[in-house]
């Protein structure tokens, strides 16, 4: 199962790492990375997380870690903060010029959050890798519920991550998959109600709907790593003696 996901999986990530790259860019651009203003603060910890999380791609592309304990939960913080600042990004532009940044909603809300999710999910990784994977691992994804709206996007991607990891029956797996097409339809709604179709066909709009739904996926894979069954011994495993809250 691993191996079948990593290449599909790597070019999921690399799609929503592109896709939150103008953004990124655009903010650079206009020069708005003030820190002491919560929408140059988001953009620079954007453009920080993007560039950190393309060098862990790197880094892990060329050198095998016998020790990933600690540095998988890093990992898993850096690629948290970096997804919610990408989701965030697709916020701003559906917002458009009304577009409102705050210290808590972005910060608190998203960001915070967004680094506890992605910190708990490293840690459930490294637990994977070692054998002793913890189910309660699982329910990490739920942190996002402080923002209740947010359980729209995120129960979808836990279902879909159970049935990613190959759990349950095929029948319920397909169930797991059909729960996928709530933020879709929800997202196709909205649009429709607010009368944005035609800009949705925009550049800009079809950009937008690319960044969401890659940060669909990339949370969906996120909320399989606690499922996946652990690997067999081999380059990817954690030595027993390297290990993160657990005795070795």
């Amino acid at each position: 199962m691993q191996h079948r996901w990593s290449t599909p999986a790597g070019a999921v990530c690399a799609l929503a790492w592109a896709a939150a790259l103008p953004v990124a860019v655009t903010a650079v651009a206009r020069r708005d990375l003030a820190l002491d203003t919560p929408r140059g603060a988001w953009h620079a910890v954007l453009v920080v997380s993007l560039l950190a999380v393309a060098g862990l791609a790197v880094v892990a592309a060329v050198r095998r870690d016998p020790r990933p304990g600690k540095r998988l939960v890093v990992a898993g913080v850096v690629c948290g903060i970096a997804w919610g600042a990408a989701l965030r990004g697709f916020m701003a532009t559906v917002a458009g010029a009304e577009s409102e940044v705050s210290w808590l909603g972005t910060f608190g809300f998203i960001l915070l959050t967004s680094a506890v999710v992605g910190g708990l999910l490293g840690y459930a990784e490294h637990r994977r890798r070692l054998g002793r994977p913890r189910r309660r691992l699982t329910l990490a994804p739920l942190v996002f519920g402080l923002d209740p709206s947010a359980l729209f996007l995120v129960l979808p991607a836990m279902a879909g991550g159970w049935a990613l990891a190959g759990r349950g029956t095929p029948r319920r797996r397909r169930w797991a998959w059909s729960a996928m097409a709530v933020p879709v339809v929800a997202f196709v709604v909205a649009v429709a109600l607010v009368g944005d179709v035609p800009q949705l066909l925009t550049p800009a709009g079809v950009a937008a709907v690319v960044l969401l739904f890659a940060c669909l996926a990339v949370l969906t894979l996120a909320c399989s790593i606690p499922f996946r069954a652990a690997p067999p011994p081999g380059p990817d495993t954690v030595e027993p003696r390297f290990t993160v809250g657990v005795p070795g």
